[in-house]
């Protein structure tokens, strides 16, 4: 590997694999506090979920008292009876409504849904509970008398209905107590849950109990009282409570659960950041060995350039000078002139044929021809080069025609041939073959040159690269020659292969679809 792409792979990893190394060790390392941590943010949740449902029933029975202080103070004795009848219609958590004043004496009007008058036995057991809890009466009085407004939930020892009793006054300016009966079943299943489901985590179970009986919950089980996590009271309602569990597991349960997750997803960022980096130092490592190829392309080019350009110049000069006196000589130098020439305007073309077909501008002749011909064709060109003896040509004689571009696929096969003749000794041996298989036909040059490795048989169709096997001055070449054929092959909807051996030769073989 060169030492450049050495060197960008140590800043890459420095930059971006070593702060994630290190961040990954501190969280491993602080696993076991994050997890006490987490703990008491999921204890602190619990706290604020009994809260918010506990702040929601409060600001349920204030409004309720603040409805029905309007209305006592802004109603006439006569209209007051409907008013509060109507408010309880509206609001079916609330059973009954009674005021009284602050005597407790038998001037009590009773309020419902129902419009149930009241009676004696009735008045009696309100009394009886005033009486039971004067204290928390007191206690209204005074907050009163200092201009502040409060809610006491009385003790209820006859029928265990939750009473909230608070201080109004009527049109009159005149002191009384307001008592609210409240439906439980219609306050829990109408209101509470509502909140509740609102609020509430997949994870946990929110039950209200009575006393420690089971009322509602938000789970599909029944949730013992000793089994919760957390219980607080009801504000405002004795003897009812609010709790919370799990579902089948333990806060440690699922504090080791999401620390388990948090693990899971620091992994897998890490191992997002790895392949990230690795397609980074990949492209990075594609773009130097690229412009490394461009490098050697510029400086195999040149070379060939200038050799050719050199033998022009010198014979040009020399036949310039006058200094061939001999025919026969002028002819051999304007042969070689002629060749080098030509020798030229491949290395061009070939450039320029590339660059079109990356730019998607060339265009292709496509017309029934036959591969045999074309080969005879391509064989004409090396009648001083290739013979018998060193060249063994096996066509299959009945070739079926297909849509090629002749002017292509000649080069394609020329490249091919070239190659051969370039990368094989002195006592090089050439083979090439025609046939018919699997739908396609197909041409097959084979040599016993040099070779190549498996590792270079996977690049010697990219663009400029050349196997670097010894100075690849020594073999003339721009590295284009293998890029054009693949080039040309993807065009026709074909195929172009190698087999390969080091020390042993190369097979190459055009694969053209019969039906394209």
């Amino acid at each position: 590997m060169p030492s450049s792409i050495k060197k960008i792979g140590f800043i890459l990893a420095l930059i971006v694999l070593l702060p994630m190394i290190v961040y990954s060790i501190y969280e491993l390392s602080n696993q076991s506090n994050n997890e006490k941590i987490l703990e008491k943010i999921y204890n602190e949740q619990l706290d604020a979920i009994i809260f918010s449902v506990n702040q929601y029933a409060d600001d349920i029975v204030n409004s309720w008292a603040s409805q029905i202080k309007q209305i006592n103070l802004f109603n006439s004795y006569d209209r007051l009876s409907n008013s509060l009848v109507e408010y309880s219609i509206s609001n079916p958590s609330i059973s009954l409504i009674v005021i009284a004043d602050t005597s407790f004496s038998n001037n009590m009007q009773f309020y419902s849904s129902k419009r149930q008058p009241s009676t004696p036995a009735a008045v009696e057991r309100m009394q009886k509970i005033f009486e039971d809890n004067s204290d928390k009466i007191e206690i209204l009085l005074n907050f009163k008398r200092k201009n502040y407004d409060k809610i006491e939930s009385l003790d209820n020892n006859l029928d265990d209905t939750p009473l909230l009793s608070f201080l109004t006054e009527d049109n009159q300016k005149r002191l009384k107590i307001a008592t609210i009966a409240v439906n439980m079943e219609v306050f829990i299943n109408n209101i509470l849950l509502k909140k509740i489901n609102s609020i509430s985590d997949e994870d946990l179970i929110i039950s209200i109990f009575h006393n420690q009986e089971l009322l509602s919950n938000t789970g599909t089980t029944s949730i013992s009282f000793n089994d919760l996590l957390e219980s607080k009271n009801l504000i405002n309602f004795q003897n009812y409570f609010l709790g919370i569990s799990t579902k089948g597991t333990t806060i440690n349960d699922i504090v080791k659960r999401r620390s388990n997750t948090n693990l899971v997803i620091l992994l897998l960022l890490n191992s997002i950041i790895l392949i990230g980096a690795w397609f980074v130092f990949r492209n990075i490592r594609k773009e130097v060995q690229l412009s490394q190829l461009k490098s050697d392309f510029v400086s195999n080019v040149s070379h060939e350039i200038r050799t050719p350009l050199s033998l022009i110049r010198m014979f040009a000069e020399t036949l310039e000078m006058h200094r061939v006196k001999s025919e026969e000589k002028k002819d051999e130098y304007y042969r070689i002139i002629r060749k080098e020439t030509e020798r030229l305007t491949g290395i061009v073309n070939s450039i320029l044929n590339l660059s079109k077909m990356e730019s998607s501008s060339r265009k292709f002749k496509f017309e029934m021809a036959n591969l045999n011909v074309i080969v005879d064709d391509v064989l004409k060109t090396y009648q001083h080069t290739l013979n018998p003896e060193n060249c063994e040509t096996v066509k299959e004689s009945d070739l079926p025609n297909i849509k090629l571009d002749f002017e292509a696929a000649t080069e394609a096969i020329i490249n091919l041939i070239d190659n051969a003749l370039k990368y094989s000794n002195d006592n090089f041996n050439i083979k090439i073959i025609t046939g018919n298989s699997d739908g396609f036909v197909y041409v097959e040059v084979q040599d016993n040159g040099l070779g190549i490795s498996k590792d270079n048989q996977k690049k010697i169709f990219d663009k400029f690269y050349r196997v670097a096997s010894g100075d690849i001055h020594n073999t003339q070449g721009s590295g284009l020659g293998l890029s054009l054929v693949k080039h040309i092959m993807e065009a026709h909807k074909g195929t172009v292969t190698v087999s390969s051996k080091l020390g042993v030769g190369s097979k190459f073989r055009l694969n053209f679809p019969i039906n394209f």
